[in-house]
Formats: structure tokens, sequence, C-alpha cells
């Protein structure tokens, strides 16, 4: 009776988390950020796009130019309301690349039918014309129920979709005229492997991965996990974007 009920309990937890983890979506992404540590006071900028053919008046253009600058308000960074002001131009590219076809070891949960323990149960018959009362005990078959055994491993074939966004920020030479170029500040490149193709669903996902990472270094590529209601991704997605119009200026007055 204790292994019947054990199972019971553990196929509600299954079930309990399987429901708790489809309100709150779990995202892998996969991170690389380098700095220039001989560049720390860079703080105001200017947003391109990286492919100078892009429709900078494309709706999904400036969503993500929104989600992006929310991302680096978070960094305390801002936008230069005078481009030839900007500390930096910081060239943003995203997009999808075309599916590729991989094969995953995923765990599938393994179910079976369990026969539950017969019940004996006693019943109590009166005789209408003796009055006499007989007892006697049924025999009540177990009820049969599916529940959750375990999970096994499988190679599965799935579709990948490669979703990207990339940031770098360099040197502002917009009012300079040189042949050198210009030095990079910073990068931040985010990457996710799975099979969902709505990239903009993805979009301020990985900006909330901007907002951790811009100006850091992480040596190599980082795996971070976030899920739909994590602060960061809030922030994100209500676009909260502070934009001062010019850099904080000290006071001098004295007295």
């Amino acid at each position: 009776m204790k292994s019947a009920n054990f199972r019971s309990i553990l196929a509600f937890g299954a079930l309990l988390i399987l429901l708790l983890s489809g309100c709150n979506t779990t995202y892998e992404m996969e991170v690389d950020a380098i700095s220039n540590p001989s560049i720390t006071d860079a703080e105001s900028y200017i947003i391109i796009p990286r492919d100078p053919e892009t429709d900078v008046n494309d709706l999904r253009y400036k969503e993500t130019v929104d989600y992006i600058k929310t991302a680096l308000s978070g960094k305390g960074l801002y936008e230069a309301l005078d481009a030839e002001e900007a500390d930096m131009v910081v060239e943003i590219d995203y997009g999808m690349e075309p599916p590729r076809q991989e094969y995953r070891v995923v765990e599938e949960p393994v179910f079976a039918t369990i026969q539950q323990p017969d019940t004996i149960q006693q019943v109590a018959q009166t005789d209408p014309k003796t009055g006499r009362t007989v007892v006697y005990n049924v025999r009540v078959p177990g009820r049969l129920s599916r529940e959750l055994i375990g999970y096994e491993e499988r190679l599965k074939s799935v579709v990948v979709n490669e979703k990207y966004l990339e940031l770098t920020a360099k040197e502002n030479t917009l009012v300079t005229s040189s042949d050198i170029p210009p030095q990079e500040i910073w990068s931040v490149q985010v990457r996710n492997y799975d099979e969902n193709n709505d990239l903009r669903e993805y979009i301020p996902i990985m900006a909330a991965s901007v907002a951790d990472y811009a100006g850091e270094d992480t040596g190599s590529n980082h795996n971070v996990r976030l899920k739909e209601k994590d602060d960061v991704v809030q922030f994100i997605k209500k676009g909260i974007v502070q934009k001062p119009a010019t850099r904080p200026i000290a006071d001098t007055n004295e007295g």
C-alpha cells in the first residue's frame, strides 16, 4: 500500500512540475562577451545597424532597438541626443540562421498501468422474514491507474533554429578623419539553439542577457538560463529606458 501511495505522490509531483514550468518558460542562452580594459569611461552611445541595408524604420528593428536601449540603461549607459557627442557607436545585428537538423539525447517519461491491491468490504444483508442479519466479506478488485514510473533516454531528431543578437560598441569617430579604425570597446554575442522559430519572442530574452554582460568579459562562451518571469526579463519587456540628455554635471559651487 505504501508503494502505491509513493507512486501516486511521484506522479502528482511530476504533473505539478510540468504545470509550473509551462507557466514560466526557461530559455537557455549562450553568451560570449569581451571588453577593452583600456577604455572604461564610455557611457553615451548611438545605435546603428551592422548591415547598412537594414531598414531603420522597420517596426521589428525599432522594437529590437527599444529592448537594447532598456538593457543598456541597466548598465548605466544612455543614448546621446547628439550623435557627434556620443562616446561610442553600438552596432547591432540580430536574426535567425537557416534551420538545421540535429540529434539529441532527450529524457522521456515512462508510464505504466498499475493494478491497485484488492480490498475487502463487509456487506450486511437482513432476511425480511426472519429479521436475521448476515454479514459477509466481498472482495473488490483494485482499480487500474496509469502512473509515472521513471524516465528513459532516447536519441531524437530535432530541427534547430539558431537565433542570435550581437552588439559591438566602438569608439565614436564620426567627427574625426583618420585611417585608423575605431577601437572596439566591448561586444556581446547572445545565441539560442532550440526548436522554436519565433525570433520576436526571443529578442527581449536575448536583450536581457545583454543587460547582464555588456561591458563584461566572460573569457569564453557562458551558458545562461533565464525564465520569462525573471526580474531582468520583465524589466526589458516593460521598456523602462532612462535617457539623460547629457552626462551628469558635477556641482562646482562652493559654500
